[in-house]
């Protein structure tokens, strides 16, 4: 027998049924495939390269763990939907249409911006004003000087300016510098440190000089100098110093007055008066 079969008990083929003979008759034969010693050369001939035993639990682990990380990085996916309802959602929630474009007009197309209208009471002041100056125009000046009056009346910088042409309708138109006066002593207390502070000022020192009240005028005229009325009309009031003085006799005074109103640029017309009531000493020879 060309093959070491492994033992067997023997008595299983020393019998004379047809079992054993049918036994003997197989070991008899050789077995298909390789022989016992073939497989044990195969063996001792394959390298010794044992895999530990946490190699391929190692391995499925890694796998498993690139696996997962793969999936939790991916994008998520856009929602399907599918024609029908794309089509309901559409229809429910239309999309707005796109706004029409505005071109700029150019800037001279633009209309010009609206006048804002005035108050009915600044309107009914210059409609007053306005007829008071029509009275005065025509000569009826006792209407023009009621109706300034009138709107002289409040605080406001067009009853300031009524108030002033009242005086001055009085004081010349009328021939009455005591109204005049009155009226321009009114206009300070009112209208105090106003826009006509310094023509009510001048106008007051000229009335009393008419008045024959010079000994007032000229303190006036003296508190004006020191203030910012002789810093804006220093020339005026020093002609009427220069009126005042020669008037009164005190012609060094007058004469005095005189220069100073030459020195600040007063006309000489306005000195002629004064010059002639005190004119300046001859010459010794």
């Amino acid at each position: 027998m060309a093959t070491s079969n492994p033992d067997f008990p023997p008595r299983l083929i020393e019998g004379e049924d047809q079992a054993a003979a049918l036994l003997a008759r197989a070991l008899a034969e050789p077995a298909p495939g390789p022989t016992e010693e073939q497989s044990w050369r195969t063996l001792s001939n394959r390298p010794q390269r044992s895999a530990p035993r946490w190699a391929l639990p190692a391995s499925a682990f890694a796998l498993s763990a690139a696996a997962f990380l793969v999936w939790f990085l991916r994008p998520p996916p856009a929602p399907s939907l599918g024609p029908d309802v794309w089509a309901r959602s559409s229809a429910a929630t239309p999309l707005p249409a796109p706004a029409p474009a505005v071109e700029s007009a150019p800037a001279e197309a633009l209309p010009a911006p609206k006048e804002r209208p005035k108050s009915l009471v600044s309107a009914k002041r210059e409609a007053d004003a306005g007829q008071c100056s029509q009275l005065a125009k025509a000569g009826q000046y006792p209407a023009a000087a009621a109706c300034y009056g009138n709107a002289g009346r409040g605080s406001s910088m067009d009853a300031e300016l009524a108030l002033y042409e009242k005086a001055r309708l009085e004081a010349k138109a009328l021939g009455q510098p005591s109204r005049a006066l009155a009226t321009l002593d009114e206009h300070t207390q009112r209208f105090a440190g106003g826009v006509l502070t310094t023509e009510v000022e001048l106008t007051r020192i000229e009335l009393l000089n008419q008045l024959g009240r010079r000994a007032e005028a000229l303190r006036a005229i003296e508190r004006g100098l020191q203030g910012a009325l002789g810093r804006e009309r220093g020339g005026d009031l020093q002609v009427l110093r220069a009126d005042l003085l020669s008037a009164s006799g005190d012609c060094a005074a007058a004469r005095e007055a005189v220069d100073l109103a030459r020195q600040v640029g007063a006309h000489a017309s306005r000195l002629k008066a004064t010059e002639q009531r005190c004119p300046a000493p001859a010459e010794a020879p």
